[in-house]
């Protein structure tokens, strides 16, 4: 029995069936942006960039002005990082042989469950905070978060997405679970203030209610990861408190190049094979670098054993 090649079966059925409810960063993995890749081979893409070079002039009458082109269009390339690849031995009785691509499935939820997206989402959190850092141009807050200051991050946050005229509809906040709750204690604590009509203390400058929030495991949300086999805490990671984005400054291309399995031999143990191989990477569009801020923070627990 041939090998046959199920990736782009296997990455439609991934897509529908397991990531909703289970990966944190489905969204950001989905990003608006993706539709302009252009994938120039296995694991390179590139984007178009569309730039305007001048504005309008004054107009002198009687004049005839000189036609030029006044935009240009120009690709940026990517070379996606991330090659990974698993695979495992499965016993032919577990396998529904009328139908291999549900039975791929079946063999691999478990494994996206506990393994690739719990990855997934460390590798997208983690590529975009060194996507920013890399950028260098500022969004990087270092506040020790309380119910006294985190409303006025968050508005230094939003005011600063303003200042780049970034879209209000489309902003997401993620935060961690800690985070969460002082967020709603500081709106329980401000709309009490508000309705007690002191005056004394008015806040309010942008609503919670502007922008998504999403809460994801602090374990999954740090600044760094060991990714060698799957992906582990590691001690000197810093923790990402809450992070603010307008989903669509960033790209995350993800291909699968190979999904299969090969039939019992004598050298596989009288066992099928699955194998799976993909490419991927999470980038910042070197445009849109301003379109996402972090606050980050020393780590409150230790790292797993």
């Amino acid at each position: 029995m041939a090998t046959i090649n199920y990736a782009d079966k296997y990455q439609a059925a991934i897509q529908q069936a397991f990531y909703d409810g289970h990966l944190f960063s489905n969204s950001l993995w989905q990003s608006p942006a993706n539709g302009t890749i252009i994938f120039d081979g296995a694991k390179h893409i590139k984007v178009p960039r569309l730039t305007i070079d001048e504005g309008r002039r004054d107009r002198a009458r009687r004049t005839i002005t000189q036609p030029v082109s006044n935009y240009s269009n120009d690709w940026d390339s990517y070379e996606l990082p991330n090659e990974r690849y698993w695979s495992t031995l499965v016993d032919p009785l577990d396998i529904d042989e009328s139908n291999m691509v549900i039975s791929i499935a079946n063999i691999t939820k478990q494994f996206n469950l506990d393994e690739k997206m719990p990855e997934m989402d460390r590798q997208m959190f983690s590529s975009l905070y060194a996507e920013k850092i890399k950028a260098n141009d500022g969004g990087i807050h270092t506040d020790v978060l309380d119910e006294k200051n985190i409303l006025n991050v968050f508005d230094e946050m939003m005011a600063n997405f303003d200042e780049a005229r970034i879209p209000g509809t489309g902003r997401e906040l993620y935060v961690t679970p800690a985070i969460n709750a002082i967020l709603k204690r500081a709106e329980a604590i401000n709309r009490q203030l508000t309705l007690s009509g002191k005056g004394n203390i008015q806040r309010t400058v942008y609503s919670l209610d502007d922008v998504t929030i999403n809460v994801v495991p602090s374990d999954l949300m740090q600044t760094s990861f060991d990714f060698a086999v799957g992906s582990k805490l590691i001690a000197d990671a810093k923790q990402i408190q809450m992070f603010l984005i307008f989903n669509g400054v960033q790209i995350a291309p993800q291909k699968y190049s190979f999904v299969g399995f090969d039939a019992p031999t004598a050298s596989n143990s009288g066992n099928y094979l699955y194998y799976e191989q993909s490419y991927d990477g999470i980038f910042l569009l070197k445009t849109k670098t301003k379109g996402i801020e972090f606050v980050v923070n020393d780590k409150l627990t230790a790292p797993e054993p």
